[in-house]
């Protein structure tokens, strides 16, 4: 069976009866083909048959299913499927190029942080240094201090009463003196303490974090730069395709559509012998050549992509 849109027609040859049902039958059947494959039909019938590619994805694939394209319906799905590989490598390019706006942010924001990390971590280290310094001279100053604070408790058992009171004096004002780099030692331990346990446990930390962060970006923005060019290279490829196939399209395009008309010219005129004549005999040669162009004429139809032409059934008398 054969397809007169999308109604199976069963195709018979013509046997010998009433000359009038004859000539009815082919007025029918002329009728029929005149307003199937009339050229001002406006759409093509949607079937175009099973699969003729199983076309891979890939940008390699569509060019492929291109280059063994053997009509222009062919042709024509494979720049679809061309455009939606050129469509899917902008988006690549859009994408890559966001990551590395994004992944550059990042890196300055990140290295910002590691220079006040750093910065943070040699101030701490400059008063480190100043507070072991102010330390030790505290402690010797203490030490020569108390010292003498011992020395000069030890004269008060052998100093007379004026001597005795000069000497308390003394005693007082280093005690006192002792006291005050007692406290600004302890104070300078604990200055050091914090410097010491600030870039311990917060900026060098903070150092590592941020040094971590700048190799991570570094690295998304150099395999996102692979990849945009790696895109772009591909629809440098995939867009230097387009251009050749869309040129052969038209080609095969043209070509088609002369066929067609030409084929559709043969059928309409078997149409007319096969209606204005009488002779059964005849009648089935008519009959036989009609059905070889209209084989050819549909098969024509169901592999092109010029639009107005539709499949006709092989029947003359249906």
């Amino acid at each position: 069976k054969v397809f007169n849109n999308n109604v199976p027609v069963s195709p018979t040859r013509v046997a010998s009866s009433d000359n009038t049902n004859k000539y009815a039958a082919a007025l029918v059947a002329m009728q029929a083909l005149s307003q199937t494959i009339s050229p001002l039909i406006n759409s093509k019938a949607d079937a175009k048959g099973d699969a003729k590619t199983n076309a891979k994805s890939s940008a390699e694939g569509a060019i492929g299913d291109l280059a063994n394209a053997k009509n222009s319906a062919e042709i024509k799905e494979g720049l679809e499927k061309l455009g939606t590989e050129l469509s899917g490598c902008e988006t690549d390019i859009t994408k890559a190029g966001e990551t590395i706006e994004s992944e550059t942010k990042l890196k300055s924001e990140a290295e910002t942080a590691l220079q006040k990390a750093e910065t943070g971590i040699e101030a701490e280290k400059q008063n480190i240094q100043k507070q072991t310094g102010t330390i030790t001279k505290l402690q010797s100053s203490i030490q020569t201090d108390k010292m003498t604070l011992s020395g000069l408790k030890a004269q008060l058992s052998t100093s007379g009463e004026m001597g005795k009171m000069a000497l308390e004096q003394q005693i007082s004002q280093l005690e006192a003196k002792i006291n005050q780099q007692e406290n600004q030692l302890k104070e300078a331990e604990q200055s050091k303490k914090a410097s010491e346990d600030k870039i311990k446990n917060e900026l060098e930390p903070e150092k590592e974090k941020q040094s971590k962060a700048i190799d991570s970006c570094k690295q998304n923005i150099e395999t996102a730069e692979a990849k945009k060019k790696e895109a772009a290279t591909k629809k440098e490829k995939l867009e230097a395709s387009k251009g050749k196939y869309e040129k052969k399209l038209t080609d095969a395009q043209n070509k088609e559509t002369k066929q067609l008309a030409s084929l559709h010219t043969e059928l309409a005129n078997y149409a007319k012998q096969f209606q204005s004549e009488s002779d059964a005999g005849k009648k089935n040669k008519i009959s036989e050549k009609y059905v070889a162009k209209a084989k050819e004429y549909n098969e024509l139809c169901k592999n092109t992509s010029v639009s107005g032409y539709t499949e006709v059934a092989l029947d003359l008398n249906s």
